[in-house]
């Protein structure tokens, strides 16, 4: 698994992504294009897979999102930016549900992948958080500003405050809270619930609730990582 990236069919029409990478599960160039081709095979509807969960392993991270490695050279920075591109365009257009079972700490581009779930599960403990600005680049915030109210993602991008599980769990944003031994389970019963649904229906249904949102999400990320490699670019040169 050089790419860190699992895909597994559960029963119950589930499929389920999983992304490991240790230590922290960041995603390097190799990475985000797995998770794109992941994504990308249920752009149509499937008709063995009816809703998708999505996890990671070990128990200290989500995700840390983009890998700080490929800050060491402009060409390895420029390829992670691409395949982010396609990762999050692929999520956003795929034609089933997607259950987010948040392990642990979801960072930057690991909350911005919980922000385009279609229902959302965490561990205790677990917390999302978008320091991009310490990194001297915009980011996060366009998909980030789904998962708690607008004053609050503004403090995250800003201050760099966390939203914590218990947080997210007062604003609706998650199902529910349980311990991290059980989350996977939890996950894998709530697709089965939504993978129970028409899919025609439920891909009507998702489309016309999610489209105009997911788009806007995607112009301000793509915004971003412009910002973002424009700044790079212009202060490092050929190195970052």
């Amino acid at each position: 698994m050089p790419d860190g990236v699992r895909l597994e069919r559960a029963d119950g029409g589930v499929a389920v992504v999983t992304i490991d990478r240790p230590p922290v599960n960041a995603l390097d160039p190799a990475a985000y294009a797995a998770l794109a081709d992941a994504f990308g095979r249920f752009a149509e509807p499937d008709g063995d897979v009816r809703a998708l969960v999505l996890t990671a392993a070990g128990e200290r991270t989500f995700s840390a999102g983009t890998d700080t490695g490929v800050f060491g050279d402009l060409a390895d920075y420029d390829a992670a930016i691409a395949t982010g591109r396609r990762c999050f365009e692929a999520l956003a257009r795929i034609a089933v549900p997607v259950v987010g079972a948040i392990n642990a700490a979801a960072v930057g581009g690991g909350a911005m992948l919980a922000g385009e779930c279609d229902v959302l599960l965490a561990a205790e403990g677990a917390y999302f958080a978008i320091p991009e600005l310490s990194l001297g680049i915009p980011g996060g915030g366009s998909h980030v500003r789904r998962l708690a109210p607008y004053f609050k993602v503004q403090r995250m991008m800003l201050l760099n405050e966390r939203l914590t599980a218990q947080e997210a769990l007062a604003h609706g944003t998650l199902q529910r809270v349980v311990p991290r031994g059980e989350l996977l389970g939890a996950a894998l019963e709530v697709a089965r619930t939504l993978a129970q649904v028409d899919p025609r229906a439920m891909r009507a249904a998702r489309a016309i609730f999610r489209t105009p949102d997911s788009e806007a999400a995607l112009a301000g990320y793509h915004a971003e990582l412009d910002a973002g490699s424009a700044l790079v670019h212009e202060r490092f040169g050929g190195r970052v």
